[in-house]
């Protein structure tokens, strides 16, 4: 079987307004499923990167903006300083982002969708953006977009209204009746009616909007 493997080098190439820029190379050849490296790259990249002065031997302190040019490089630290929401270093995404979405396999419920919100209206601006990041990693782009419109106008009434009715809780429980002499009569009535008691119950610990449904298994 064979696959590629990358080599990756970052060297300092110019100072500019207390960060460093990094020319970051990246030169992937072919290998064959026996070990051998081809001795031609098959691909080779070439980005400017920056981090602050000081940070130039750990990657992970990268804001990662991959400009062509060192010139497009010291306009992306001119935009930073200006807004220093525009990007974020590795670490960062790692620890903000990726993490949480591994830890919990990519996946969001009512009650972790409504934690993530509390979270953003506590937040700074630039832990809002990473925490709508973390959303949009894991595929959940309409939420992502709400908290997003909700830290423009500072009105989070649309995402709690979205996530309320399309993140019901699914619960299941179990009636056993046991009838002297006579079974129930009309099974589909008495779905009818239980559903009724359910729904009625419900609505008066403040449920509402539920959805029931009664099963009859016959001579269970």
């Amino acid at each position: 079987m064979s696959k590629n493997r990358e080599h990756v080098s970052r060297t300092k190439v110019r100072s500019y307004r207390g960060y460093s820029i990094i020319k970051v190379t990246t030169i992937e050849y072919f290998q064959y499923g026996d070990g051998y490296i081809s001795r031609y790259p098959q691909r080779v990249e070439v980005r400017f990167d920056f981090c602050k002065e000081g940070d130039e031997k750990k990657p992970s302190k990268d804001y990662s903006v991959y400009a062509e040019t060192i010139l497009d490089c010291e306009k992306c630290i001119d935009d930073f300083i200006a807004d220093d929401t525009l990007y974020f270093t590795h670490e960062e995404r790692q620890k903000y982002v990726k993490r949480p979405n591994r830890k919990y396999d990519y996946g969001y419920g009512y009650d972790r969708l409504m934690k993530l919100m509390r979270q953003h209206k506590k937040a700074d601006k630039r832990m809002k953006i990473l925490l709508e990041d973390r959303l949009e990693d894991a595929n959940f782009h309409t939420e992502s977009g709400l908290l997003c419109d909700a830290r423009t106008n500072g009105n989070y009434d649309e995402f709690i209204e979205y996530v309320t009715k399309n993140y019901r809780f699914k619960e299941k429980f179990e009636i056993l009746t046991l009838t002297e002499a006579k079974s129930i009569d009309n099974p589909k009535q008495f779905e009818e009616g239980l559903s009724k008691v359910i729904g009625d119950y419900l609505a008066s610990q403040g449920v509402r909007n539920t959805e029931i449904r009664v099963n009859f298994l016959e001579n269970w």
